[in-house]
């Protein structure tokens, strides 16, 4: 009885202090045979402490998955001796320290998940053993180093994740050789240099960030074809040949259009501005930029369009721009610019169109424009430019719009204007251009009584006017006319009722008319009824060529409405009437 009281009293105490039978080995208060454990599932069992070291007893363990737990400490070399292992989980876990080389032991592996732990370290060389591998996840973690170029050797790899690390280094150009692999995330790491380009071989959806995703990296341009859609963000700020212009960064080599209009840009233009060689068309108006031109505009030698319009652009004009030698198109309207004009504007022997209006360039009218003989549209007006039009300009045999309009522009118009057979448009008005207009002005072919297609007014032109500007010659200071009295005092003036200017109008138009000889002048309006509304002059009038300007207002001061109106001029037997049309 004794015998059998001990031996129970053993087994109680066998049972109470965790003993297991021969052959089985203890892990977290359990016993486990040590021979015939092939799989072993203790995912979220709040499981602590660090991996017994004993586990490399089950030498037949072919899967084990101790994910969701609070396992901590490092991974015990003994681990890695389960060499008939296909499966190892240790996802969420506290893990940490390094992944030992000992795990390309595990020749056997199919699937390795060490995500979500503390792990730090690069991930070892010995990872290319593992040829058998299907899956790898080693993201969350805070893992260095470059990706082994080894990993080109696990040709059956289809998932492989490294997301979240600090991963850095190179691509290595072994990972194209991963014919099996559809799933790649290596976002948020620290990953440099260019992505080999041998990666597009590979079938992966690149598109899809279920299935690849490299942004947050610091990765460098030029990216392969593939990526265009998958790339997502890259810090490239250090890579070779990048540039960064308000707070975007440009692979220069590729850049050649910068279109940033009304993309509400402040600040100077940069001058690494002048990196972009390959630059055909810049295009930055529409924003809110100050400051001057930077001279490395300069540098764009390879550009046809520069559009820096609507800005608050302020500065001279650089000389650097006549480095612009295949520009088609400059625009440079509605900015402050000041100074002159350079020069060497005239270097742009391609340029067509030339656009300078709204700003404070004052200065003489460079003689070199007359090298600019592609140029078909030239826009210098509501400038401060001074001195007379240079005889060059009317060398521009392809000009068609000619517009130097409210400027402090002097002297006469050169009869050498007739040379501008291909001018559509001509705006002049508001200037200090004098004396008489030459007669073989009338050989352009404008439409001299449309005032947005020819406009003279505001000058200081002198009778008589060629018969395609007479009545539309506008609003003239004659009063230095006198000055030229070998001009006009020799004029035989005829009585005469000239078309009014502007006309249509609103809210007022020029009436001109010439009398003879000092006489008896009546000039009045009537309506379509014949009914008298306005009397514009009444009296004996001197000889001479006069205008009035009528306000759209009747004889008591009120406006009168919309319409047609009549113009009458009566004086020592010579009457004409002429058609108004008042606008709204």
């Amino acid at each position: 009885m004794m015998i059998r009281y001990i031996f129970i009293a053993c087994l109680f105490l066998s049972i109470a202090i965790g003993q297991c039978d021969d052959g089985e080995v203890e892990l977290w208060s359990n016993c486990y045979s040590e021979i015939t454990t092939y799989e072993l599932y203790l995912s979220e069992q709040e499981l602590g402490g660090s991996i017994p070291t004993d586990i490399e007893l089950l030498v037949n363990l072919m899967f084990l998955d101790l994910s969701g737990n609070n396992i901590e400490g490092e991974l015990p070399i003994e681990l890695f001796n389960l060499t008939n292992l296909l499966g190892l989980n240790l996802n969420n876990n506290n893990l940490q320290g390094y992944i030992p080389e000992e795990l390309g032991n595990l020749t056997n592996l199919m699937n390795l998940y060490i995500a979500s732990n503390q792990f730090s370290g690069t991930i070892p060389n010995s990872i290319g053993n593992l040829t058998s591998l299907v899956e790898l996840d080693v993201s969350n973690n805070q893992l260095l180093g470059a990706i082994p170029q080894n990993i080109g050797n696990l040709i059956h790899l289809s998932y492989f994740n490294a997301n979240s690390n600090q991963i850095g280094g190179i691509l290595p150009y072994e990972m194209g050789f991963l014919e099996n692999l559809d799933y790649l995330f290596l976002q948020n790491n620290q990953i440099t240099g260019m992505i080999p380009d041998i990666l597009c071989e590979l079938d992966i959806n690149w598109g899809n960030p279920y299935f690849f995703n490299i942004s947050n990296n610091l990765l460098c341009p030029p990216y392969p074809s593939c990526l265009d859609d998958g790339l997502g963000e890259q810090d490239a700020i250090e890579c070779d040949g990048v540039v960064e212009l308000w707070d975007t960064l440009y692979y220069v080599p590729e850049i050649t259009e910068l279109l940033l209009s009304s993309t509400d840009l402040s600040g100077t233009i940069p001058s690494e501005i002048g990196s972009f060689t390959n630059l055909i068309s810049l295009d930055l108006s529409y924003n809110d930029l100050t400051g001057p031109i930077p001279n490395e505009i300069g540098n764009l030698d390879s550009l046809q369009y520069l559009n820096l319009s609507y800005n608050v652009i302020t500065g001279d004009i650089p000389a650097s721009i006549g480095n612009l030698n295949n520009l088609i198109e400059l625009r440079l309207y509605s900015n402050e610019l000041t100074g002159s004009i350079p020069s060497e504007i005239g270097n742009l022997s391609r340029l067509e169109y030339l656009n300078i209006f709204n700003n404070q360039i004052s200065g003489d009218i460079p003689t070199v424009i007359g090298n600019l003989v592609d140029l078909t549209k030239l826009y210098l007006h509501s400038n401060q430019i001074t001195g007379n039009i240079p005889e060059e300009i009317y060398g521009l045999a392809n000009l068609t719009n000619l517009y130097l309009s409210n400027n402090n522009l002097i002297g006469q118009i050169s009869s050498a204007i007739e040379n501008l057979e291909s001018l559509e448009r001509l705006k002049l008005q508001n200037n200090e251009l004098s004396n008489t207009l030459p007669e073989v002005i009338c050989n352009l072919e404008l439409e001299w009584n449309d005032p947005i297609v020819f406009n003279i007014t505001n000058n200081r032109f002198c009778a008589p006017y060629p018969n395609c500007v007479d009545g539309y010659e506008g609003n003239q200071d004659t009063s230095y006319c006198g000055e030229i009295g070998t001009i006009v005092a020799g004029m035989n003036i005829e009585y005469a009722l000239k078309n009014a200017y502007p006309n249509p109008f609103n809210p007022s138009t020029n009436i001109k008319y010439n009398i003879a000889q000092y006489s008896m002048v009546e000039l009045y309006l009537f309506d379509i009824m014949g009914e008298k509304i306005k009397t514009l002059f009444f009296g004996m009038d001197t000889p001479g060529s006069k205008t009035i300007k009528w306000n759209g207002r009747n004889s008591i001061g009120s406006n009168v409405a919309p319409g047609i109106y009549f113009c009458k001029l009566s004086s020592n037997h010579y009457t004409k009437t002429i058609k108004l049309i008042l606008l709204k």
